[in-house]
């Protein structure tokens, strides 16, 4: 690693400080009624965190801009082998004979991981196309809200049985027509 790249580096994780202690504080704040602007309106809608994703990128990582991607591998191709679907709660029940893996299918951040009543142990994830990804009755993950992910990384896995999966693009919760249009563009071999 050069001088500079190790400079870098540094500078990055001392503007990520900044910017955690200004949204803490600016929290702080607010809530004891010293100012009338709510930081929190900002940091939890999900355009926000794409804007400000996406100016961190600006201005952090100027090597991402000179890569092209000339292909994509398959992503999740082992969640296109369901045998079966059904509607359930806001999305859909797919049935699996066997382990699947759940890989992020783009850049993202994770939103929400613990257990929902009606969907189990679960684990929704926002990628940056303004589509959040929920997947409940899953067996296993690791992640924590607010982890950023990269296309390709395990996000879960889930055993033979239901997987509840319901896809949300900009706003809008896909219908099972939808939802499977966009499994196969995402995941195709």
């Amino acid at each position: 690693m050069r001088m500079d790249e190790g400079m870098g580096k540094k500078w990055k994780w001392i503007a990520a400080f900044f910017l955690c202690a200004g949204v803490l504080v600016s929290n702080y704040l607010f809530s004891s009624g010293k100012i009338s602007f709510d930081v929190k309106k900002i940091v939890y809608s999900s355009e926000d965190l794409t804007f400000m994703r996406n100016l961190l990128r600006e201005i952090f990582d100027k090597e991402s801009k000179d890569t092209i991607a000339v292909s994509s591998d398959p992503i999740n191709q082992e969640l296109l082998t369901f045998v079966q679907v059904k509607p359930y709660y806001k999305g859909y029940l797919l049935t699996y004979e066997e382990a699947v893996p759940l890989i992020a299918v783009d850049h993202g951040l994770v939103v929400y991981t613990g257990y929902n009543k009606d969907t189990g142990k679960t684990i929704s994830v926002y990628y940056e196309d303004n589509t959040t990804v929920t997947y409940g009755n899953v067996d296993s993950f690791s992640l924590l809200p607010y982890t950023s992910i990269e296309r390709g990384s395990i996000i879960g896995k889930k055993e033979a049985g239901d997987l509840y999966i319901q896809v949300e693009k900009d706003g809008n919760i896909l219908n099972l027509e939808e939802t499977l249009t966009w499994m196969k563009e995402h995941m195709r071999p």
